[in-house]
């Protein structure tokens, strides 16, 4: 090793502290990781500011620019005395001992290092500090040359993440293992009080020896004991886990248990399967009191492009009720025959492909079967599944698809092939007799995709700068029993925007459409014809705005008007031999604040409406700040006027008569507490309201309350029904924080319409820094449904870097 140089300065008006520059073979002084080779830190991949002055923290150093102690090579140790003993080879700082090598800093009132051996030893009041922020202490730190081996004394560990880990004694050996004997770990901060002494944590993870396997990357423990509020409430043996420095790691997962009353007592036993650094699967058996185990198993395949994901489970039983009650006596139902006959296989298969190979195009498919319709729900199995698919997900409907897509900055195009399976059967009680009745789907009457093509294409008017855009659209499907239906379209349409002077906003549009069907119906007749449609339009607005010193106000008036043209041939999409309406999309329109302003108010391609339409309306808007947030109340009116129209949209649309219902919006949001927002329909014919949806929130420091109400009010003939939305609804929650770390909530959803309880839950937390303790209850009335009419209750332990436990 060169010759240390020696500078000696004054510091703090204490007399002269010496401080030495050494050369890089004495990095081990300051290169210690104990708590980084321990507990996974991340020193070696964060660089933090330094700029810290409290005790136990870095401080920049003061150096000159042309100071030799910058370089990132040199050690710079500072003491109130160095003793350079050449005799022994051994370098001693004493008093105020600070050691500095790149990021990270060592104190202490003693450093002894063998020159020869490359043993160090600091003793008295030993930090050492990371880039990180995390702080190690002790009363005696030894290492050797190369972190080779080490001991530490009465040690203790503050991460940056504010958790704390503590031994009696710490050694590390040769090969790099990691050994704490009466050990302690705590996410939780470490607080005093009023007596000066410092309390016990909320939670904390005690064990007799604790040892790191650098070999198999595993941290091990002996004797380990769970505390909670300074009561053991969990002991093991021995236990193992991947240690942080593996980014996963197989082995069993927090398990889950729970009550059901279909079920029984239930356990979920995860086990995590790491493949290999691309490929993971979770593999789950279910056990249950009432009915037969299920297997479940959920993976994961990653690509250099895109991922597969799968999702199944497996088990062998015989359908049972809400109350695990096998379906199997005939004499339990109104059709005998809909009776089990006996235990058989049930399962579930979803399956997931994405792949991206270019910025450009995209590429995926899904696949989703179960065996039987009431399966998952039975199980209490999620039917939640991740789709990137064209198609979105819809409750109670498994979408199996496949595509191809491509989009650009100014162009879209896809092919999709689809096909699907609804799930909606269900076992009902007759309220009556008190018998069963099986209500199934038809899934012969489900279409089948194969295939729809759609494209886009984006021109901009190098003349006046409008926008032109080119579409087409090919799709044709096939159903086992119904109607087939080809189609084939291809559209121009042109709008532009201009801002005249004065903020007045005039928008022109015109689009043009031609379509080829051809159609076979379900009565075997042949009907294929082509049309031309189209419209041109102008739409206009008018903001005026008034600025004021407390409120802003504006007020915009808007019309548009429409001229619609062509021979939408709406007498075609009739069965000539039933009568039969054929359409498959563009029928059902549903008027509100959105749609009412869309030039042509169908939703898809089939329905056309000739005809004049002009639709009007008028939005006030005030914004002013309240509690130092900004608040706002708006509203929003607006009514459609068709003239010489052909053809009509279904009763219940709002757009029955040439004057359409008036449809209006009111929000209100006071500065972040309470936020309201109403949307309206009114039937001026009815003189009713046929629709409403209206919304709150309210906060508080104490309460926070939040709630909707939906009604459908239509016609007495109509019957227009939302699936798993009764015409009249009323939902809520509240929660309440009356003190500390408490809360309280609570939540229902009301059927108005048959006067019914939907489902209600509630639960109680006490939540601190580091853990969540929560109860919960859950209950839920799917009205005669003999399977889905439950109540359940729970626990739920969440520790902060442990993760959870409690019931499903």
């Amino acid at each position: 090793m060169p010759s240390p140089e020696i500078d000696t300065q004054s510091k703090h008006g204490l007399g002269r502290r010496a401080r030495r520059a050494l050369s890089r073979s004495a990095v081990p002084v300051l290169a210690v990781g104990l708590t980084a080779a321990l507990l996974g830190s991340s020193a070696a991949l964060a660089q933090v500011g330094l700029e810290q002055t409290a005790a136990g923290t870095n401080r920049p150093l003061q150096l000159a620019a042309d100071s030799p102690f910058r370089d990132p090579d040199t050690i710079y140790l500072e003491a109130d005395e160095l003793i350079n003993d050449e005799a022994a080879s051994m370098l001693t700082a004493i008093g105020e001992v600070e050691g500095r090598y790149q990021d990270r800093t060592l104190r202490a009132n003693r450093v002894d290092y063998d020159l020869t051996t490359g043993q160090v030893l600091a003793s008295g009041d030993v930090v050492l500090i990371d880039a990180t922020g995390d702080i190690q202490y002790a009363d005696k730190l030894e290492l050797s040359d190369e972190l080779q081996a080490g001991t530490a004394a009465n040690f203790t560990a503050r991460l940056a993440t504010g958790a704390t880990t503590s031994a009696r004694f710490v050694n590390r050996s040769e090969a790099g293992e990691v050994e704490l004997f009466n050990a302690t770990y705590t996410a939780c901060e470490l607080c005093e009080n009023s007596e000066g002494e410092v309390k016990n944590p909320t939670w904390r993870l005690k064990a007799r020896r604790v040892k790191q396997d650098s070999e198999t990357r595993t941290i091990r423990y002996n004797n380990a004991v769970l505390e909670l509020f300074g009561i053991p409430i969990f002991y093991t043996p021995y236990l193992a886990h991947p240690d942080p420095s593996q980014d996963r790691a197989s082995g069993l997962l927090t398990p889950t248990i729970g009550l059901s009353g279909a079920r029984g007592f239930q356990a979920r036993l995860p086990y995590y399967w790491a493949i290999d650094d691309y490929t993971e699967a979770t593999i789950t058996p279910h056990l249950y009191t009432k009915v037969n185990p299920l297997l479940e198993l959920q993976a994961r395949r990653k690509f250099a492009t895109g991922e597969i994901n799968f999702a199944g489970s497996v088990t062998h039983g015989t359908l049972f009720d809400r109350d695990g009650i096998p379906l199997d006596d005939p004499a339990q139902f109104i059709i005998p025959s809909q009776a089990e006959t006996g235990p058989e296989t049930s399962s579930h298969f979803f399956l997931d492909g994405y792949f991206k190979p270019s910025d450009i195009w995209s590429y995926g498919y899904t696949a989703m079967l179960q065996s039987d319709d009431t399966y998952l729900r039975r199980y209490g199995l999620s039917q939640q599944f991740k789709s990137n698919g064209l198609i979105p997900a819809e409750p109670l409907i498994n979408t199996n698809q496949a595509f191809v897509a491509g989009q650009g900055d100014n162009f879209r195009v896809s092919v999709l092939a689809a096909g699907f399976q609804a799930v909606r059967s269900g076992y009902f009680g007759d309220p009556a007799t008190g018998l069963i009745f099986l209500s199934e789907d038809d899934n012969s009457l489900l279409p089948i995709i194969a295939p729809k093509i759609t494209g886009e294409y984006y021109v901009t008017d190098p003349v006046i700068g409008g926008r032109l855009r080119l579409s087409g659209d090919a799709t044709y499907l096939t159903r086992e029993t119904g109607n087939d239906y080809g189609r084939a379209s291809a559209g121009l349409d042109y709008s532009k925007t201009w801002i005249a002077p004065g903020g007045l906003e005039v928008k022109p549009f015109a689009w043009g459409r031609f379509d080829r069907y051809d159609l076979v119906t379900a009565t075997d007749a042949d009907i294929a014809f082509d049309r031309t449609i189209g419209q041109v339009g102008v739409d206009i607005r008018y903001p005026f705005i008034r600025p004021g010193k407390s409120v802003d106000l504006v007020i915009e008036p808007r019309i548009q008007v429409t001229e619609s043209f062509g021979d939408a041939k709406l007498g075609q999409f009739i069965d000539p031999n039933n009568g039969a309406l054929l359409y498959e999309d563009g029928f059902s329109a549903d008027l509100d604040v959105i749609s009412l302003f869309q030039p042509n108010k169908a939703d898809g391609y089939d329905f056309f409406q000739e005809g004049r339409r002009i639709d009007v309306g008028a939005s006030f808007k005030a914004q002013w700040d309240m509690w130092s947030q900004p608040s706002e109340f708006s509203v929003f009116g607006g009514q459609s006027f068709a003239d010489g129209v052909q053809g009509s949209f279904f009763v219940g649309s709002g757009l029955i008569n040439s004057n359409s219902d008036y449809v209006a919006n009111v929000g209100i949001n006071l500065g972040n507490k309470l936020i309201s927002d109403t949307r309206l329909r009114y039937d001026p014919d009815r003189s009713v309201l046929s629709r409403v949806e209206s919304r709150l929130t309210a906060r508080s420091k104490y309460v926070t309350l939040s709630g909707r109400y939906f009604k459908l009010n239509t016609p007495p003939a109509v019957i227009t029904t939302i699936p798993g939305i009764p015409p009249e609804e009323v939902s809520g929650s509240i929660t309440l924080t009356p003190f500390g770390n408490f809360s309280i909530g609570y939540n229902l959803v009301r059927d108005l319409n048959d006067n019914v309880t939907r489902s209600q839950g509630g639960n109680l937390s006490w939540t601190d820094n580091c853990t969540t303790l929560s109860l919960f209850f859950v209950k839920q009335d799917f009205n005669n449904d003999v399977i889905q009419n439950d109540a359940s209750f729970g626990f739920r332990i969440t520790l902060a870097t442990l993760g959870g436990v409690g019931s499903q």
